[in-house]
């Protein structure tokens, strides 16, 4: 990553620090983007050296957006700009916020996954229990990468997807199976999980990102997103074609085909289910007891 130096790389579910052998730290030149409980209103962070900054007062503007819902909806010129002229300040530490209780980072305007249950369903963040469904026999895991539309789009080509797009997350599209192995399809007990941040597209290639999948600590299922990343941009191609995208509408796939059901993906009460990508950071969640 950085030629002749010898580093450690320190990583967590929501940092990721170099550490020079001189003693010097370095900051990856990565925006990263999460949502925070703030006397229990949702507001707006960014992940800097490890730490969680309060964005808003970092930059110390009035107009600026305090959620990452409104971020996104302004996300074009002054307001990136401020973004990343407070986080690259000296006295960007003095707006960090002690034992963040970290959020899921955005509700899109829309989420749109080919073979998702076409049900409402709620969403749940990081270390977040997952909820057990009544009528469930077994859930499994769904590992997705999503793209967060940062401009609108009408009848863009694939190309040009790339310059539409915001940022980039994590989504665990839990599914839930009777004891026939058939889909129970609920909007009332089994959510989505998203985070556990947004990372901004300039930062980040999903063509070259490989994702991780952990249950209770062994490692199920590795691999690039590179064909996924392609099929990622045709989806909001042609979805384009048929009316106009708006900011924060969100498209989500898969990497890792499978066959449904999937025995290597039964989930049963108490395990942990973590969900890594290069860049974006760890999706953790504990299934919670029936």
């Amino acid at each position: 990553m950085w030629a002749g130096w010898p580093v450690d790389l320190w990583k967590t579910g929501l940092s990721c620090v170099i550490h020079p052998v001189d003693g010097r730290t370095l900051r990856l030149p990565l925006m990263r983007l999460v949502t925070y409980d703030r006397g229990g209103q949702r507001r707006l962070g960014a992940i800097l050296e490890g730490e969680v900054v309060d964005l808003p007062d970092a930059v110390g503007h009035p107009a600026f957006p305090t959620t990452l819902e409104g971020f996104v909806t302004s996300s074009r010129g002054t307001v990136m700009d401020a973004a990343g002229a407070a986080l690259e300040r000296d006295d960007a530490h003095a707006w960090d916020v002690p034992k963040p209780r970290i959020l899921t980072p955005l509700f899109p305007r829309s989420l749109i996954s080919p073979g998702s249950m076409e049900v409402a369903r709620m969403t749940v963040g990081p270390e977040h229990e997952v909820p057990w469904p009544s009528d469930a026999a077994w859930l499994e895991y769904e590992p997705k990468v999503a793209a967060v539309l940062g401009r609108e789009a009408r009848r863009i080509v694939v190309e040009e997807v790339r310059d539409h797009v915001f940022g980039y997350t994590l989504v665990n599209d839990w599914r839930a199976r009777d004891a026939s192995g058939a889909p129970v399809e609920t909007s009332a007990g089994l959510p989505l999980s998203i985070g556990p941040c947004v990372v901004t597209a300039d930062e980040v290639d999903p063509q070259t990102m490989f994702l991780t999948v952990k249950v209770d600590g062994d490692e199920v299922a590795k691999g690039n997103l590179n064909g996924a990343a392609w099929n990622l941009a045709r989806l909001i191609a042609g979805a384009s074609e048929l009316g106009e995208l708006e900011r924060g509408d969100a498209f989500a796939l898969g990497p890792f085909a499978r066959p449904a059901p999937d025995p290597g993906r039964q989930l049963w009460p108490g395990a942990l289910v973590e969900l890594a990508a290069e860049g974006i950071g760890t999706l953790r969640n504990t299934i919670a007891a029936r």
